[in-house]
Order: C-alpha cells, then structure tokens, then sequence
C-alpha cells in the first residue's frame, strides 16, 4: 500500500513526546489578558538568568525596530493597551504587523519590551500585581520545564498573538538572521545511522544551506515542525527554513534504521537542538522521525519534542 501523509506521522508511536506544553499553552490562552501579559512578562524576567541577551543580534529586529519605537513613544496607558490587544488578537495596525514577523523576532519583541518595562519606559505591571490563582499554576508549571521545554512554551505563546486577516497575514519574507555566506559545513556523525540522506540533511542545516536540504526531499515531501500541521513541497518547506531555522545548531547524537512498505526507510534520530536564545548553555531534546522513499528522498520528517532526555540514551529500546 502506497504511503500518505497520514500514514507517515505514524512512523515511531512510541516516541515520547512532550504533550505537557501544548497543554500548558492552552491554560495560558484561557487566562484574561491582564493575566497573560502579567505572566509573559514575569515568565521573562524569571528565567532572565537563562535568556542570552545576546540573542537579539540573531533577531532581524530591524522589522520591529519601527513597531517597537512607536510604543516606547506611547503614553503608558496606551502602551498597556497596545499589549493587552495583541494578546486578545485585536484588528490593529500594530496587530497585523506583529503577526507579519517571523518567531525569532516575535520572541525578542517581548524580551524587549520586558527590558523597557524594568526600567519603566513602557508601561510595567502594576507594583505588587497578583496573579490570579489560575496564572500562578500556570506559571509553576513554566518553571517545573526544563530550559528547552521553558523556550517552547514561550515560543508557542508569542507566535500566536497579534492579528491575522482570513487567510492569514502575508509573512516578512527576509531571513531571521541573514547571512552574508553559509555557516561553516561540518561533518556531522550519528551513531548507528550511515543513511547519506540524513546525514547531509543535518549538515546542511546547521550551514544554513537550505535550498540543498529541501533537495534531498521528494516533490511531495512534507516536514513536520513540533506541535505544527505538516509543511508539503520544496516551495513552502524553504519558506518555513528561511524564517524559523537560521540560528538552530542541530545535534544529533544516535539513531535506529529499519526498512518499511514498498521499499521505503524510516530512521528515527535523537539528540538536542541549540537555540541564540539559550546559547549553548541548554538544548531542546529532539526525535526526528525519517521516511525516506526508494530513491532515498525524505518523503516525510517528522521533528517532536521529546517528554524527556531518557529517549536519547534509550533509542535502541524504542521502536
């Protein structure tokens, strides 16, 4: 029997993936918006000790850098307003603007603002707020995360704010961090896997050499982002490197190989990723699950975010 899309996302049941953040990002959504901002905003200057500032040099903010300038000229009642429409999706300029930016950007929008807030050039949350009851769980199950796991929730929050028309809001096309060459290429090792396809997939990753990494999938390839419907052909999947990818030091460490139906490969590959927003003082811990097709091209891959780091050291045990 042929394979689908469908039956790709099935490959690999067992991996364990982190279902708790999606779970917690829906608490956050059903909170009231003072809620919300209040904390986002203690979220990030919590884990401050953890965010690398120097991350936002790996953010194109020149996108934002306008958006950004307007609000620190608001008066600080028009600036908590500002905020509290783009947690409650408002139709606003500012709204459909933010939705344009790319997660990266989006995410140092806020730690910029949160930086303002401490010093008082937007407008903070009040002195001796208190989250409601609701907040505050939500808030210790952030800080029970483990850092990777802490970013993720924090990217799934920010991603989703803002306002974007019927059938979406046309996307900032220019590369998160755009480089003047490709990254150095290293080579890159897995321990169990020898599959050249995948192997060059993560190497080209990590040189930011996107269009040879979308050329190792199949026309009808699809790639399947953490939490996020599969991204199908060569067009989109560039689309969604360019935007989301540039900065991600990929890791992977071991992987199992086994053939399937009709002369396809799956392989399943474990190891971490590193974010500019972390630094690499903590990585996220991932599977890739491959589908690769008769003439070795990714036919699907699927990128979960693991429960847990015991999967990376138990791969063999894992079918």
């Amino acid at each position: 029997m042929p394979y689908t899309l469908d039956l790709a996302r099935l490959i690999f049941p067992s991996t364990e993936v982190a279902d708790t953040i999606p779970k917690i990002v829906a608490a956050y959504n059903l909170l009231n918006a003072e809620d919300r901002l209040a904390l986002l905003w203690f979220a990030y200057t919590e884990m401050g000790t953890k965010i690398t500032p120097a991350a936002m040099s790996s953010a194109n903010m020149v996108f934002a850098q306008a958006t950004l300038t307007e609000i620190k000229q608001m008066p600080a009642l028009a600036q908590t307003q500002v905020m509290c429409d783009l947690v409650n999706h408002t139709d606003t300029p500012i709204c459909r603007t933010y939705s344009a930016f790319g997660t990266n950007v989006k995410l140092g929008f806020w730690y910029q603002l949160s930086e303002w807030m401490k010093e008082t050039i937007v407008a903070p949350i009040p002195k001796g707020y208190k989250l409601s009851s609701k907040a505050a769980d939500v808030l210790k199950s952030i800080d029970r995360l483990e850092g990777g796991q802490q970013l993720t929730v924090l990217q799934e929050i920010v991603v989703n704010m803002g306002f974007a028309a019927m059938g979406g809001t046309p996307t900032v096309t220019e590369p998160v961090i755009p480089p003047k060459e490709a990254a150095p290429r290293a080579k890159v090792t897995i321990k169990g896997i020898k599959n050249a396809t995948v192997l060059s997939y993560m190497e080209d990753m990590n040189a930011f050499d996107f269009p040879a990494a979308v050329a190792l999938f199949a026309a009808d390839g699809a790639l399947k982002p953490p939490f996020q419907e599969p991204i199908v052909g060569h067009d989109s999947i560039l689309d969604y490197m360019h935007k989301e990818c540039y900065g991600l030091k990929l890791l992977p460490e071991q992987g199992v190989s086994e053939p399937a139906e009709d002369g396809f490969t799956q392989i399943k590959v474990t190891g971490k990723v590193q974010t500019p927003w972390f630094g690499d003082r903590v990585g996220i811990n991932l599977a890739w699950r491959f589908l690769l097709d008769g003439e070795d091209r990714i036919f699907f891959v699927g990128i979960d975010l693991l429960a847990s780091p015991q999967e990376l050291v138990e791969l063999g045990l894992v079918r």
